[in-house]
């Protein structure tokens, strides 16, 4: 028997963004969990592919010139996300979203690859992990698109909503479920039965520690509801609607749809897979003979600008801006506020560019100084005899009087100015 505790623990215990069917294939695994026969058969986890493609102007340039090759074949590197997500990976081989996230950082720093294609086919999984997955999809500066292989419901959307583009294999391939669930399994009566007590003991300063949990076992649910199950799904709406302008609220109540009803909302298109590769190499072609690619920037983020100035979504689905006078407003005070302390930080840095040339000049005539006063100091320990000279008062002076006479004037000359 070879025990998952990881798993287990995941299963019984966290919140889930997952389809709400998909739980029900849980049972099975928990009720033999609960009886002590479970086994979990060792498989390796499915490893990024690299495929080599031509984009899709390039098959077009070649074929209007009765070519079959061209020089600009772009390597793009295909990574599976399979099956229900996990955070680390399994024994029972799905790769969690920790390995997945690594994987895209490799090919993303790999010069020898152009751009990532996500394979999905998954009903979601658990929270913990999905969020800094999406984060690391978010931050790649390479393009990314997200093949959905018939299904790519909750976190697995999650994921698919920070590519670049969407592509689902057919029309009947379902995406959605947007949400959270808690699936609460109380194994206590369970183990009750079998004549085990359970015996929970606080410290004294820790008299909420097992509160929220005591009540959901009781059917309590209305503040795990709201203070774990509700900020978790405002994030996951949220993101996606960023991520996805042209969705409306009926995509964010938790329904799953087939991807012909999501064409220019939830997804951008529907294709094989071949299709999402060539799509991929045309991005990647795109971005490095851009005359922006030089400075690795994607495309305005018109959902964060709108934020800052604290106004409604600015783009619509086809990728065009419309604002209304206050919007419009709104977005040139948050500009102005923006230009005003850009013009205090280049003043500060003038200033300091100022007082950095200041202290170089000034370093130069100290060196002009200390070099001028070592050779005055070897001219007067040339001679050891004391050599006297008239003055105007006809008085005599000894040779050091007139080195430090001559220190001071230097130092007067120098130093005073």
């Amino acid at each position: 028997m070879v025990f998952q505790p990881d798993l287990v623990r995941a299963i019984l215990k966290e919140p889930w963004a997952i389809s709400e069917e998909s739980i029900e294939a849980f049972l099975p695994l928990i009720q033999n969990v609960l009886s002590g026969n479970i086994a979990f058969e060792r498989s390796e986890p499915i490893l990024p592919e690299t495929f080599s493609v031509l984009p899709g102007a390039a098959i077009a340039a070649a074929a209007s010139q009765g070519k079959t090759g061209t020089t600009t074949t772009k390597q793009i590197s295909v990574i599976t996300v399979r099956g229900v997500l996990t955070k680390y990976s399994q024994f029972c081989g799905p790769a969690g979203t920790e390995q997945m996230a690594r994987w895209i950082q490799v090919a993303n720093s790999d010069p020898r690859i152009d751009a990532i294609v996500l394979r999905i086919d998954s009903p979601g999984g658990m929270v913990a992990g999905t969020e800094t997955l999406a984060g690391t999809i978010r931050q790649t500066s390479k393009p990314v698109i997200a093949f959905v292989d018939d299904l790519a419901a909750s976190a697995a959307y999650w994921l698919a909503s920070e590519c670049d583009e969407i592509i689902a294999n057919n029309t009947t391939a379902q995406i959605g479920s947007i949400g959270v669930l808690l699936s609460f399994y109380d194994t206590q009566p369970y183990f009750e039965k079998l004549g085990v007590k359970f015996h929970t003991v606080l410290a004294p300063q820790s008299e909420n520690k097992s509160r929220l949990f005591d009540k959901l076992r009781a059917g309590d649910y209305e503040e795990y509801r709201n203070n774990v199950l509700k900020p978790l799904a405002a994030k996951f709406i949220e993101t996606v609607k960023g991520n996805r302008p042209g969705s409306g609220d009926d995509h964010f109540k938790g329904d799953v749809f087939f991807a012909s009803a999501l064409v220019g909302s939830l997804i951008d298109s529907i294709g094989s897979f071949d299709f999402a590769l060539e799509r991929a190499a045309t991005l990647a072609d795109e971005k490095q003979t851009s005359p922006s690619s030089q400075i690795n920037m994607k495309k305005p983020d018109f959902n964060r600008l709108a934020k800052a100035a604290g106004v409604p979504q600015l783009e619509s689905a086809d990728g065009s801006i419309t604002l209304t006078a206050e919007m419009a407003e709104s977005v040139e005070r948050s500009l102005e506020v923006h230009e005003t302390t850009q013009a205090g930080l280049n003043s500060q840095l003038t200033e300091r560019a100022n007082q950095q040339s200041r202290i170089t000049e000034l370093e130069g005539q100290l060196q002009t100084a200390n070099d001028r006063i070592a050779e005055l100091s070897k001219e007067a320990g040339a001679d050891t005899a004391i050599v006297k000279k008239e003055t105007d008062g006809g008085a005599s002076a000894e040779s050091g009087d007139d080195f430090y006479a001559t220190y001071g004037r230097l130092k007067q000359e120098f130093f005073s100015k």
